[in-house]
């Protein structure tokens, strides 16, 4: 059998061969080169096909030596870099920290009258610091900011400019209204006339969102809180006080009713997540380690070409 595969294969090749030479001018091997030449390629072709590991005329074709390097230097600075950005979240979890506690601090001492000398550094010394400031709303420029959700239900904050009796005025976000009481004639109660005075905390402004829209200043539509605008439009000091309320839920619920702004109770309200944070560079940081270390100790074999010999 094993006599008769060779020589079908020998004669099929010397075909080939055969007409191949003819066509192109070329001159045939003897008759014993050839035999050896089939006899060759055939052991080879059975060695290849039979066989179960790769001791059989290969060629290694190393991997390009720029990539290599390339994805080993970036799977070596990922490492480096999630680190530090873990670190500086520390940093940033210990600054959080204790401007969490310099504010409750500040939120524990006695109220005081808010001065009426003004400056940016004042803003900053009284920030969460419990104020009372004494004058006259102007409800003809009153703003809406929102939607906000309270009390499960969506509203809007309310901020309207307080006239002191100097001249000036100040910002104060009265409370949360439901949005079926946006329209000021719907909550006649809110709207209180004379010289008051607003027990609250000095706050900051909201930062816009990435997916929030701009605020639409002309149409008197704001959807964040920018404190500097709508100081300048209202013609008022860029300093914001939030009123306090500390009242029953049976009183709340009567003053969503008739529309009378919801403060709020005083608290600290800074999120702190800079150690969630810092524990997913971390993570990173060790993951892609590993990865780097089994990636520079993995053998590069590279790509076999296997062909067989020709002669």
């Amino acid at each position: 059998m094993q006599m008769m595969k060779n020589s079908v294969f020998r004669k099929s090749s010397a075909g080939l061969l055969s007409t191949y030479a003819s066509r192109y001018s070329l001159p045939l091997l003897s008759s014993t080169n050839h035999n050896c030449f089939h006899q060759g390629r055939y052991q080879a072709a059975r060695r290849y096909a039979t066989t179960t590991n790769y001791n059989i005329p290969i060629t290694l074709v190393r991997k390009n030596k720029i990539a290599y390097r390339l994805k080993a230097l970036f799977l070596a600075l990922v490492p480096i870099v999630t680190f530090g950005l873990g670190t500086w979240q520390i940093q940033r979890l210990r600054w959080k920290v204790g401007l969490i506690e310099l504010c409750e601090e500040r939120l524990s001492t006695p109220p005081i009258t808010l001065p009426k000398k003004f400056n940016r550094k004042l803003v900053d010394d009284l920030y969460y610091r419990r104020v009372n400031v004494t004058g006259r709303f102007q409800h003809d420029k009153e703003m809406l900011v929102g939607l906000r959700s309270r009390f499960n239900q969506p509203g809007y904050n309310v901020i309207t400019p307080l006239e002191r009796d100097d001249g000036s005025s100040v910002l104060v976000n009265r409370g949360w209204i439901s949005r079926d009481k946006a329209d000021p004639s719907t909550r006649p109660n809110s709207l209180q006339e004379g010289i008051v005075t607003i027990d609250g905390m000095v706050k900051n402004g909201e930062k816009r969102g990435i997916f929030v829209p701009m605020n639409k200043v002309e149409e008197n539509e704001w959807l964040w809180a920018d404190i500097d605008t709508m100081a300048e439009r209202t013609n008022a000091l860029p300093i914001l006080v939030e009123k306090s309320l500390d009242v029953s839920p049976y009183v709340v619920n009567k003053l969503i009713d008739e529309g009378d702004p919801v403060g709020k109770t005083p608290a600290v309200e800074l999120r702190n997540t800079h150690t969630q944070y810092a524990v997913t560079w971390y993570s990173l940081s060790a993951l892609t380690s590993v990865m780097f270390f089994m990636y520079i100790k993995k053998p590069r074999t590279g790509t076999l070409r296997k062909h067989f010999l020709q002669g």
